[in-house]
């Protein structure tokens, strides 16, 4: 078993001790990251600013996917105007997604990732 695969198991195991719902432990995009053969860290042991920037582009490229495959750019909306919307809103949900991640890495005094 690899180390990455150690501390994984090691933080599932932490978060359902801690009560955090499977959904909410392993998200949907770490599963895809990992689907991939990559090693994310799961969010709740990012920093704040790693968590921000990861869930920010997941937003915002998840926004810009849904509001662009029925018909493309909305009508009567420039493309600058749809990107900085876009960008606005996805880092917003991100920085969301970030205050939760932290302040229940807090409440629940989770261990940092390099010592699972």
């Amino acid at each position: 078993m690899s180390e990455y695969q150690r501390r994984f198991e090691a933080a599932e195991i932490e978060l359902d001790e801690a009560g955090v719902w499977p959904s909410n432990a392993v998200p949907l995009y770490v599963r895809f990251l990992r689907m991939l053969g990559l090693k994310p860290v799961l969010p709740h042991y990012k920093p704040f600013w790693r968590s921000f920037l990861g869930n920010s582009a997941f937003f915002i490229t998840l926004i810009a996917v849904i509001s662009i495959l029925p018909d493309g750019i909305p009508e009567g909306r420039s493309t600058t105007e749809f990107g900085l919307r876009t960008v606005l809103i996805g880092s917003a949900l991100g920085a969301t997604m970030s205050v939760y991640y932290a302040i229940t890495r807090r409440k629940n005094a989770l261990s940092r990732w390099a010592d699972l």
